[in-house]
């Protein structure tokens, strides 16, 4: 049997759709099918029942962090917004035995993984649906989330990244070290080193705020839009943080789009009609928008993927000019 890490994406995605299938064993669903999503991180399945219900199975990559506390945290979030507010998040399945998790083994699959099973969001994913209108919707989605993260207490004692660091995941930090010192001209690792201290000056700036779980990974492509209903999904990189933050990560992925400006005062006031807007000082949201930069940019240093590091120069340059525009220096 081939190492699993010689295998293309797809051949990866058949052994791991051997464990979906042992994972289905301990739940009392009817399955018609299962059938591959996407394997670009986690493997995500799609499973049609005899019942005509629809379900998505993911099996987690365990890397960055995604461990069994982070999966607990996750699914514990999960549970009490579904449970204690209005917003349409996905529910995850309990096992026959009660278990919102399953640990599986598959051969030919290096180590165990952990497996969840969540309800189907219908619709489409907003970046096919952007507008101000729903940019709108997505501020006051987020300011939600934050309101109801401020009393969020993680039951035990599970663990989750804090993001009082301008790199707050377990990943070694990559930038300016060998094999990529070349990546890094003297003005451009200037330019990094001089983001990195802002940013701190920031994360210092917010120390007396009481922190609250984040989503931390709310973009446009982890929100479906159903008949004008936003569903927040991926909730799998929570960390402990501050709402300017979760802001800046969001608006990070509409930068380069044409209408930024407008989409981000939609989003602005959106926000405001459910907490007031958090931003303490001009340019605080900036400095992590250029935090979600060069964290993206360590990712892709760090990832052992090579379509991602073939990105490697051409990110690094764009995140320079990214931490130029946003004039934080």
């Amino acid at each position: 049997m081939k190492p699993y890490s010689s295998l293309t994406t797809t051949g990866q995605a058949r052994r791991l759709k051997r464990m979906a299938i042992r994972a289905l064993e301990q739940y009392d669903l009817p399955v018609e099918r299962l059938s591959l999503i996407t394997n670009d991180f986690n493997g995500i399945f799609r499973i049609d029942t005899t019942d005509r219900r629809k379900f998505v199975l993911r099996v987690t990559l365990p890397e960055g962090g995604h461990d069994r506390q982070a999966v607990q945290a996750e699914m514990a979030w999960l549970e009490a917004l579904g449970r204690e507010t209005g917003l349409s998040v996905p529910s995850p399945l309990t096992t026959r035995s009660g278990n919102l998790l399953v640990e599986v083994e598959a051969q030919g699959v290096p180590e165990p993984r952990l497996c969840a099973i969540f309800n189907w969001m219908p619709g489409v994913n907003l970046a096919k649906r952007l507008s101000p209108e729903n940019l709108f919707h997505l501020g006051a989605l987020m300011a939600r989330l934050h309101q109801h993260a401020l009393n969020f207490h993680l039951p035990g004692n599970w663990k989750i990244p804090y993001y009082d660091r301008v790199f707050p995941y377990p990943e070694p930090i990559l930038l300016f070290e060998e094999p990529y010192q070349a990546l890094f001209p003297p003005m451009r690792r200037s330019v990094f080193q001089q983001a990195i201290e802002s940013i701190e000056q920031a994360i210092d700036r917010l120390r007396l705020e009481p922190m609250r779980i984040i989503h931390n990974d709310l973009h446009q492509w982890n929100v479906r839009v159903y008949r004008k209903l936003l569903s927040p999904i991926d909730f799998e990189d929570l960390v402990w943080g501050w709402p300017v933050q979760d802001i800046a990560t969001c608006l990070y992925y509409f930068m380069k789009d044409e209408h930024f400006l407008t989409y981000r005062q939609a989003f602005q006031e959106g926000y405001a009609t459910v907490n007031p807007w958090p931003e303490h000082y001009p340019g605080e949201v900036d400095r992590f928008i250029a935090a979600r930069g060069l964290l993206l940019a360590n990712f892709i240093l760090t990832d052992p993927n090579p379509a991602w590091r073939i990105q490697a120069q051409s990110f690094v340059e764009k995140t320079e000019q990214l931490i130029c525009d946003l004039d934080i220096l």
